[in-house]
């Protein structure tokens, strides 16, 4: 499936509706793009991953205030964080998938340390799931996709081996920004043009894998019930 055609059916809803969700990703990466640890940056990361589905009725996210997020920017602004952050003038690559799945496990610990109650039921650690912490990488340093479901569905789809999370699939993909390198390149120059924003390369990979994901399920299931 080409790449173009399929990011743009996904640049739609961006370009053509000012308020669409989709557009909390640039909204929450433009703002950490500044390079400045501040106050409102725990709040930017809150509402993206609300507006990204991450505080629907079962999770636990839903039964804490923004100020969760707190540590993970503080983890996030990190010399070592900070290297990964990608932008028109670095790209991760293959050399930095150690260091991009060092930095979700530090995450993940910060968010396992942290607690909830919900009505009168026992408090529970916060589960940080790869869905979780994919997107909050994405959403802040744009250094890796967000691992939800119609993201898994389009790298099945795509008859790409490795769907779960880890070293094997962070090589597969950079397997395929390799072979398809000269086209990306072009996505992110059409996108440009289109928007005046850059979008890294995790992100490009991330749109198409979604949309190809999304596009099966809605064909799937006649548009009937679907969620974006």
């Amino acid at each position: 499936m080409e790449i173009t055609p399929t990011i743009e059916r996904y640049l739609k809803c961006i370009i053509e509706d000012e308020f669409h969700r989709f557009k909390s990703w640039d909204i929450c990466y433009q703002a950490f793009n500044i390079n400045k640890q501040t106050e409102i940056l725990t709040l930017e990361l809150a509402f993206y991953l609300a507006s990204w589905g991450m505080y629907r009725g079962s999770s636990g996210l839903l039964q804490t205030n923004y100020l969760i997020h707190k540590d993970a920017v503080n983890i996030l602004f990190t010399k070592e964080s900070l290297k990964l952050k990608c932008n028109q003038n670095n790209e991760v690559s293959r050399k930095n998938v150690s260091e991009i799945l060092d930095l979700k496990n530090k995450l993940a610990a910060h968010y396992r340390e942290i607690n909830f109650t919900k009505k009168t039921q026992k408090s529970h650690p916060i589960s940080p799931t790869d869905t979780l912490l994919s997107k909050v990488l994405l959403g802040t340093l744009g250094c890796m996709p967000a691992y939800d479901r119609y993201f898994i569905l389009g790298l099945k789809e795509m008859k790409i081996k490795h769907t779960i999370l880890n070293v094997n699939s962070l090589n597969e993909l950079f397997d395929f920004v390799d072979i398809n390198k000269k086209e990306i390149e072009n996505v992110q120059k059409l996108i440009s043009t289109k928007t005046g924003k850059h979008y890294p390369i995790m992100k490009i990979l991330d749109m198409y894998f979604w949309q190809i994901g999304y596009d099966k399920t809605l064909k799937k299931t006649n548009g009937i019930g679907i969620n974006l």
